[in-house]
């Protein structure tokens, strides 16, 4: 590659600001997220995963080592079903009225402590961690390092943390109430766990420090401000360290990322504007440790709207493998993280043609006018191939003419045209082939609404 010492893309000024931060202290870098078993993940969640998944590969790839962290925020409490989810098939399930209602005295209770609502997992936050973290292999992570927020607390690894905050509960105090006015001025950013509902509903009364407990009353408790926990009024003590409470997301969030040693870690724009600049403050004046390197990504949008899992307006991983090669999924999220892309089914054969132009670049079949354009490009093709590329360039099909041939020839036939073609033996115009005759099926006719096999909850 000519002239690649002039330019550098930004993902790769980041891993080389992460080698000389972890250098100095003789550390590995490790690139985080996190992730809440809530739903079924979708696409714009796997921004955290991939982002930070790209700067390790370009860490190791600089001869460095590093690691690659995923946490699993399976002691969130629940609000409320999500309004439709995917079994362990992948297949669309409609939430009903009747499985929301049965589901609201859960409310406030930790996702791992909630009875899955298919009764094929041992509890909620297991079925969509199986799905979630099958499709992130599936997508080529496989080197992730997976945790259990439930079982750090149970391990301990949040106790030295939790006692900083009561240490210095004025000041913990101060930056909570800059984020929410209305709290009042006694309030414990920290939660016990009740004893006789099991809901994150036990608001500390009073901290006693040297014995390691708290006293709580279990009350009402609002989550956001459209969902009530509601407690059942019991008085109690106990060990704050273990298990036994909960942080408030401001202090858990920045407690993880401590006790990982994070070097650096990627996160939505939502929260660079919202929780960050109060969890940095949590870093800094409560834990009285170093910031890590961050940086934000824009939010993808489908039918115009934001992604959401609560309401199920979603595209998974799995939907977008089930039309579109994984290098050329992994392409969409090198391109522009600062700006809010539309990724509906309706611009498939798009995402397909700017990953074929990019391979075409790369292998200098095609050529743009300036190098630093021509760079970046290849280096975000290295990326989404995660650095496993052929000698060769080998002839790929459009996804246009994967359309065309998946509605007009046999499959038993398809080797037969690709040949006619001029397209050789390469199994990938086979697979491309598979992939559009996919698309063709599930969403050509229906764009953008029709995108899942659907049952219903009502036997349920």
């Amino acid at each position: 590659m000519k002239n690649k010492k002039e330019y550098k893309i930004k993902l790769e000024e980041y891993a080389e600001e992460a080698i000389r931060r972890c250098k100095l202290k003789k550390k590995p870098v490790v690139c985080r997220c996190g992730e809440t078993p809530g739903g079924t993940k979708h696409i714009g969640n796997f921004n955290d995963n991939l982002r930070s998944y790209f700067v390790y590969l370009l860490v190791k790839r600089k001869g460095y080592p590093a690691r690659h962290i995923q946490t699993r925020d399976n002691l969130d409490p629940i609000r409320k079903l999500p309004a439709g989810f995917s079994d362990l098939k992948h297949n669309w399930v409609v939430t009903t009225k009747k499985l929301v209602k049965d589901y609201e005295k859960y409310t406030g209770k930790p996702l791992f402590n909630i009875p899955d609502v298919l009764g094929c997992c041992k509890n909620y936050s297991e079925h969509f961690r199986k799905i979630y973290e099958k499709e992130c292999k599936k997508m080529g992570l496989t080197d992730t390092e997976y945790y259990s927020t439930y079982e750090l607390y149970k391990k301990g690894k949040f106790n030295k943390y939790l006692k900083k905050i009561f240490k210095k509960i004025d000041i913990a105090r101060e930056i909570d109430l800059n984020i929410e006015k209305t709290k009042p001025k006694d309030y414990v950013p920290v939660w016990a766990i009740c004893e006789k509902c099991g809901k994150i509903t036990g608001r500390i009364k009073n901290i006693f420090l040297e014995e390691e407990k708290v006293e709580y009353v279990c009350t009402d408790r609002n989550l956001t401000a459209s969902y009530t926990a509601k407690g059942c009024g019991h008085n109690g003590e106990v060990d704050w360290k273990n298990g036994n409470t909960k942080m408030d997301w401001e202090f858990e969030w920045p407690a993880q990322i401590l006790m990982f040693e994070t070097t650096i870690e990627p996160f939505g724009k939502d929260h660079f504007n919202g929780s960050w600049p109060f969890s940095k403050q949590v870093i800094s004046k409560v834990y009285e440790e170093e910031l890590p390197l961050v940086f934000y990504y824009e939010h993808f949008v489908t039918n115009k709207k934001k992604m959401a899992t609560r309401h199920g307006n979603i595209i998974s991983l799995t939907d977008l493998m089930n039309v579109l090669e994984i290098e050329a999924i992994r392409f969409i999220y090198t391109k522009r993280p600062e700006e809010q892309r539309s990724l509906d089914f309706s611009k498939i054969i798009n995402f397909a043609d700017e990953f074929d132009r990019a391979e075409k670049i790369y292998y200098e079949i095609k050529k743009i006018k300036t190098l630093k354009e021509t760079y970046k490009i290849k280096k975000n093709y290295e990326l989404a191939m995660f650095f496993k590329i052929k000698k060769k360039y080998t002839k790929r099909i459009s996804y246009r003419t994967a359309i065309s041939i998946s509605k007009n020839v046999s499959s038993s036939k398809w080797k037969d045209e690709l040949k006619k073609r001029g397209f050789g033996n390469n199994p990938e115009n086979i697979e491309r082939i598979k992939l559009a005759k996919n698309w063709v099926e599930k969403y050509a006719k229906n764009i953008p609404k029709v995108g899942r096999i659907k049952r219903t909850m009502s036997s349920l």
